[in-house]
């Protein structure tokens, strides 16, 4: 269109990346858990699709603003420095704002509102601050949508890539999903929580310029091989800690996470124009979109199918009755313990007494 072939999805997605902020926080009078879930479901839904929307041509974006190796690390570095700005913002400015008011839905829904402007205002600057690449236009062949997403799975080169983004961002999701039952049940200072995604998201932005740099002079393959190691090692530390460990022990802990955490977030996204350009090589068609709404989707897929529900199965199989006080009287048993058990686990209740 004269709007653009993928920068006009920007300007269509505004107000609806808004409404569907909202509709997901929104207080609802539905009384049935049915309806609730209806409703939750058709909300998370509409988000989805929205921001699927604007993401999949925005992903594009990075093939044809730039076909030098050098531009191409540089422009998706500085594009991932603001997506984890964003993360870092997001990870710790909604709990200050719901905290301000005393009912929790006004404050849920105040946020939603707040956030919702913070992801609808971007677009307008980015609309206007990118471009496609200019096109000669051809008579476009009619394509099957199946066939023309499958065939991508032909290329080598996308295998590859999609393992990679996989694994590093699911091991992200896993960690980002249990840290508050680790830091809550196993080391028992839930109010870390904060300090260490903050420590986390700050070195995943300070390191981007070593990366970009390092994937400059050395190539990708390292840049994401030395993240993995530094991010493997980060992680496997976690297990030597205890409640009486160092708060500054904990830090260092996290920031070597956050260190490795950066490549794993940049390097797939600064692979996925190449990808796309092996795939012109050999079929001579340009679909960078497609590339980058199959990352979309197979990420949604893999985080909303596989690795959220799995987490949630292994709390429901060991009966996780939630976080418990360090110490209490047989007053706080009888009052709090005993209540939560007979209704939750009623066949543990004999084994938690006896303890």
């Amino acid at each position: 269109s004269k709007f653009g072939k993928r920068r006009v999805w920007f300007l269509v997605g505004i107000l609806p990346i808004f409404a569907s902020m909202v509709l997901i926080w929104l207080p609802v009078g539905f009384t049935s858990d049915f309806s609730l879930f209806v409703y939750y479901f058709l909300a998370y839904i509409f988000f989805y699709t929205v921001s699927t929307m604007v993401l999949v041509p925005y992903g594009a974006l990075s093939a044809e603003m730039a076909e030098q190796f050098q531009d191409r690390n540089k422009l998706t570095g500085f594009r991932m420095f603001f997506s984890m700005l964003a993360a870092l913002l997001s990870g710790t400015i909604p709990e200050m704002i719901i905290n301000r008011f005393a009912d929790q839905r006004t404050g849920h829904l105040v946020m939603s509102i707040v956030f919702g402007i913070l992801f609808m205002l971007p677009w307008i600057f980015v609309y206007f601050g990118t471009w496609d690449k200019h096109e000669e236009k051809t008579e476009q062949r009619p394509t099957n949508f199946v066939k023309n997403f499958a065939s991508i799975f032909r290329n080598k080169s996308f295998r590859i890539h999609i393992v990679m983004y996989i694994f590093a961002y699911a091991t992200m999701d896993v960690l980002m999903g249990w840290i508050k039952f680790y830091l809550a049940d196993y080391l028992h200072r839930p109010g870390f929580f904060m300090i260490g995604m903050a420590s986390i998201l700050v070195t995943q932005i300070v390191s981007l310029p070593l990366y970009i740099a390092l994937s400059n002079r050395r190539g990708h393959a390292a840049a994401f091989r030395l993240g993995l190691f530094i991010m493997a090692l980060g992680m496997a530390a976690m297990y030597l800690h205890n409640e009486h460990t160092p708060v500054i022990s904990l830090i260092i802990n996290w920031v070597f996470i956050g260190l490795g955490q950066s490549a794993a977030v940049l390097v797939p996204y600064q692979l996925l124009p190449f990808v796309a350009d092996v795939d012109e090589l050999v079929t001579g068609e340009k679909r960078a979109g497609t590339y980058a709404g199959a990352m979309t989707l197979i990420r949604k897929l893999i985080q909303g199918a596989l690795v959220l529900p799995l987490l949630g199965l292994i709390l429901s199989l060991i009966s996780y009755l939630g976080p418990l006080p360090k110490a209490f009287t047989p007053e706080d048993f009888n009052a709090n313990i005993r209540p939560m058990v007979s209704e939750k686990a009623p066949e543990s209740l004999a084994l938690v007494e006896g303890a």
